[in-house]
């Protein structure tokens, strides 16, 4: 409730809309049927096992064990990423490096690049590559941590080097996009 400058009360209503809700739990239905239910109004046949979280897939395996654990895989956006990446490239007559067996030439030490400084335009799309990336290591591509780490480090300053160097990474995650993490609940 509210109080107006008469002193009367008034009550104030907030609308909640939210196309998404995750309960990680054995008893995840029940939860979000029976306890959020009670509070929110609930389409009841939507709800279901995940098939989607944060822009990857997910979906349930079974382990060698006999263990039901959930595997998610992040290759989706990657893909997608990729290919905004490639169509900003494309509209400078550029193109991502044609190969890329790893997500940095081992080397590549970013710390001694000297090439010329990025111009505000390249450092900005330097920085939005940068986010983009370490969004990717947040969806499970822990292969790119250090690498991801290395360039992030150089946000302040980027150079002309440092960008090619993140091009490299996403030419490596065109042709490695399909890894997949899973949780093993044992």
């Amino acid at each position: 409730p509210g109080v107006k400058g008469n002193g009367s009360v008034y009550w104030e209503y907030v609308l909640l809309y939210t196309d998404d809700i995750l309960a990680a739990s054995e008893n995840g239905e029940r939860i979000i049927r029976d306890e959020i239910g009670k509070y929110f109004e609930l389409k009841p046949d939507s709800i279901q096992r995940p098939t989607q979280y944060l822009g990857g897939k997910l979906r349930q395996v079974t382990l060698e064990s006999g263990v039901t654990a959930w595997a998610y895989s992040s290759s989706q956006y990657v893909q997608a990423a990729v290919s905004n990446v490639e169509k900003y490239l494309d509209a400078r007559n550029l193109k991502l490096p044609a190969r890329a067996k790893t997500p940095l030439p081992t080397s590549y030490r970013p710390e001694i690049d000297t090439t010329p400084a990025l111009n505000p335009s390249d450092a900005a799309q330097y920085q939005s590559l940068i986010g983009i990336l370490r969004w990717i290591v947040e969806l499970g591509r822990n292969d790119m941590c250090c690498e991801v780490s290395m360039m992030s480090s150089h946000l302040a300053l980027p150079r002309e080097g440092h960008l090619d160097r993140v091009y490299h990474i996403f030419a490596y995650l065109k042709s490695h996009h399909n890894a997949e993490v899973v949780y093993d609940p044992t």
